[in-house]
């Protein structure tokens, strides 16, 4: 199933608000507990045993482009609907459990082969695309300490990227694109972040065994952000403090078997902010997932995933105390969803 993954990033992790209006750094917490910087699957890669199996980014940033053997221009669209049990669902430092919610997202994305190209020992094609999609937080806990609704975070993402995707004779792949997000609040009708992500990758798929593929990738990139200024007109919190560069290396391997296919993975990031507040941090970001899909019908399918992640931040902030203090967290999904999809 050819999805568009784009995750999101931000800053400031302050205690949560106990009004319903909340604070600017609690939705910069949640920006920053997301990953933007995987682009979207430009292909699928075969198992030894012939059956196809997407090699798509994962929510972790892991960034997989695989390429396609066929000629000409060719495109798809569809509908994705996820439902899943978050804990730390905005990325708070601290304890995994200290606060939980059901959230439900849908997404119709789109995306196009602009052809293929023949160049001396490497085919090129470009890609484009774009996503709409809609993240509703669907549980009230009247007794939660801190915010007792997260809907007051429900928002709506709008993305599109250009990618062009090299195939090298030797089995690798690398590309070069650049995507645009932007985030937007469906309870206040604002605008909480936008951003653009120019980045380089490389991939490299290989056998395991007859029903195994093995995927390995790496991706540099660098956000350009724009996000409310958290103290207004004071100098020390800026509109680009979100900004920053990011390396992710990440493996995963695909099994097939007759009816569904498993893939677990792994991938580690390191990120590097310069500006504003967070001038001096450093993150390194982990995150463990594994995902079943069970294709239904050529156009139908469903799955089933689960991902752990992992933050952790160094260096000092302008009063000398360190950035772990606010941004280090713990998060875990559990959930399923189906996805609608029609090729042209």
């Amino acid at each position: 199933m050819k999805s568009l993954t784009i995750s999101s990033s931000a800053l400031l992790l302050a205690s949560f608000a106990f009004a319903q209006t909340p604070k600017i750094s609690d939705k910069q917490s949640m920006i920053d507990a997301m990953d933007r910087s995987a682009i979207p699957q430009a292909g699928s890669v075969k198992s030894a045993s012939g059956s196809d199996s997407d090699v798509s980014s994962s929510d972790t940033g892991a960034q997989r482009p695989l390429s396609l053997s066929e000629s000409g221009i060719s495109g798809s669209f569809g509908y994705d609907s996820k439902l899943a049990y978050k804990k730390n669902p905005l990325g708070a430092p601290g304890e995994l459990d200290q606060q939980a919610d059901l959230v439900w997202e849908n997404a119709f994305y789109g995306t196009a082969k602009l052809g293929v190209y023949e160049l001396d020992s490497s085919v090129m094609t470009p890609y484009v695309g774009a996503k709409w999609s809609l993240t509703d937080f669907m549980y009230e806990d009247s007794n939660a300490v801190g915010i007792t609704d997260l809907g007051i975070f429900n928002h709506a993402t709008t993305s599109a990227y250009l990618l062009l995707l090299f195939q090298h004779e030797s089995g690798w792949s690398f590309r070069g694109g650049l995507i645009y997000a932007n985030d937007r609040s469906t309870e206040n009708d604002t605008e909480d972040y936008m951003e653009f992500y120019p980045s380089i990758g490389a991939t490299k798929a290989y056998s395991l065994a007859e029903n195994a593929v093995a995927v390995f990738d790496a991706s540099f990139g660098s956000h350009y952000g724009n996000v409310e200024d958290a103290d207004g007109t004071g100098s020390e919190h800026t509109d680009d403090e979100l900004d920053h560069i990011d390396a992710t290396l990440g493996y995963s391997v695909i099994y097939s078997f007759d009816s569904y296919t498993i893939t677990p993975g792994y991938s580690i990031s390191y990120r590097k902010y310069d500006n504003g507040f967070n001038e001096g941090r450093k993150d390194l970001f982990h995150n463990l997932s594994i995902k079943l899909d069970y294709p239904i019908s050529e156009s139908f399918e469903l799955t089933l995933f689960s991902d752990y992640s992992i933050r952790k931040s160094s260096g000092l902030d302008s009063a000398n105390e360190s950035f772990g203090i606010l941004y280090d967290f713990e998060k875990f999904d559990l959930g399923a969803g189906v996805g609608l999809v029609a090729s042209f």
